[in-house]
């Protein structure tokens, strides 16, 4: 499968999962998820997803509720980093922020509503199937003071940065999330060889994807972002090196991990 066809897959699926909704949630907290929830971006957390399925011959039905999961998590996280109290951005995917448009408080509700209803996916594909007991702790885990959130409160707290602790930023802040769409599904195939190589391939990308966010972010990079600290020569031998380790990671693979590894070279020199 292409891309194009997870995408529209991912796309269609989240409709069909927020739509469910409609009747229940309050009319403005329904509209003020799904503006935030569509357009999409990339889609790239559960398209990795998918082709980490593909490459360890698990199911796609079967991992659907966790690359959903992980994109509620992460479409959560984009709304509330926008809000005035955090980054304080007005614009998100060519358009007002979700807090612009919808008013701050009303934000708030509204991440919140899909963190929470990524949680319900999740409970709910667990109830039907305990295989995912693991997978779904995995990615409650990426998102909470250990991970995501953890990565924005070192970010909020700390007075002074250096490579090894902005290493650290990145990896939690971004990486957790990005890397349990990999490793959520990693956990389904029980090939130690596999899940062994996808770690360290997963921690590469999610630490490589942040670095060349800062490098696309350059003129209004933060403080305390990677390219801030290191400089930018530094940050793109850093790209280089992570991408080419997630090259020797999978090539033993061959041709079973070509898709992987074709949409990770992707994102590491992606132009936007």
């Amino acid at each position: 499968m292409t891309t194009e066809i997870f995408i529209r897959n991912i796309d269609n699926r989240l409709r069909d999962l927020l739509r469910k909704k409609q009747s229940v949630y309050p009319e403005k907290l329904y509209n003020a998820c799904k503006y935030a929830l569509f357009p999409g971006g990339k889609r790239v957390r559960p398209c990795l997803s998918y082709m980490t399925a593909d490459f360890v011959n698990v199911s796609i039905k079967k991992i659907v509720p966790l690359a959903l999961s992980v994109e509620l998590i992460h479409n959560y996280s984009l709304i509330h980093d926008d809000l005035p109290c955090m980054d304080d951005d007005d614009y998100r995917r060519g358009k007002p922020s979700c807090h612009v448009a919808f008013g701050e408080a009303m934000a708030v509700l509204a991440g919140d509503c899909l963190l929470n209803l990524a949680y319900e996916t999740l409970f709910s594909a667990v109830a039907d199937d305990n295989d995912l007991v693991d997978s779904a702790f995995l990615i409650a885990e990426s998102a909470g003071g250990n991970g995501m959130i953890g990565g924005q409160a070192m970010e909020l707290c700390a007075d002074h940065f250096d490579e090894d602790s902005v290493t650290e930023l990145c990896r939690k802040k971004t990486g957790a999330i990005l890397t349990s769409s990999i490793m959520s599904v990693a956990l389904l195939s029980g090939d130690k060889r596999k899940i062994d190589a996808l770690s360290t391939f997963s921690g590469c990308l999610g630490l490589c994807f942040q670095i060349v966010d800062d490098l696309l972010d350059e003129q209004k990079c933060e403080e305390k972002s990677y390219l801030s600290v290191v400089g930018k020569e530094k940050a793109i031998n850093m790209i280089d090196r992570l991408t080419a380790l997630m090259e020797k990671t999978l090539s033993p693979f061959g041709e079973e991990a070509e898709e992987l590894l074709s949409f990770a070279r992707s994102l590491s020199f992606r132009k936007s």
